[in-house]
């Protein structure tokens, strides 16, 4: 059942809103702004209306797998497997040549189910990390890495575990906006 639910997950993240939203404008969101067919991008292309039923649609995604995960098995770190197969195949659907988003949205709405409070170290985190940075998404992503020790001390192993693989992925694939800021802080 947890390959099942593994593969039913990683499936539905291959589905990207954003590449649906503005056929009818003529752009083709993997050709626009950074090409990237998220909601950041979807927002930069074709509005804030755009961004934001791209983020609901993709945050729904994660929301869904958490969610449905949950109720057929109930344990967390299947939970969070589903999760990060969700975001894998939003950030790398093969029916799309494994070229995707970079799963901030799949990851904040499965979050959420998982567990509400699990969002607060993650805001505390970025109220910290902000006024160093001053990059809203580098902060941002930064500050997921609190949802480790926060699941080591709450969950098992396997849970911690698969929060670290979580993190893994959206510092991966945010890796550009990381250097950024990075490369922005050395040159001061």
């Amino acid at each position: 059942m947890v390959l099942l639910l593994t593969l039913m997950a990683y499936m539905l993240g291959n589905f990207l809103p954003a590449l649906f939203i503005g056929k009818r404008s003529g752009k083709t969101i993997s050709s626009e702004g950074s090409g990237n067919p998220g909601a950041r991008n979807a927002g930069r292309v074709y509005g804030k209306k755009a961004f934001l039923l791209v983020f609901l649609l993709d945050g729904g995604k994660g929301a869904l797998v958490v969610y449905i995960t949950g109720s057929l098995d109930g344990r967390p770190a299947v939970e969070l497997l589903a999760l990060a197969a969700v975001m894998f195949g939003h950030c790398y659907p093969i029916v799309h040549r494994f070229k995707g988003g970079k799963g901030a949205a799949a990851f904040i709405g499965g979050f959420l189910i998982f567990n509400p409070l699990g969002i607060l170290p993650i805001l505390l985190g970025f109220v910290l990390l902000y006024p160093v940075v001053k990059k809203f998404t580098a902060a941002s992503v930064l500050a997921t890495i609190a949802i480790v020790p926060w699941s080591m001390w709450l969950y098992d192993g396997k849970v911690a575990v698969m929060s670290i693989s979580i993190v893994g992925l959206l510092l991966w694939t945010h890796r550009s906006d990381l250097h950024i800021s990075i490369e922005g802080k050395r040159k001061r």
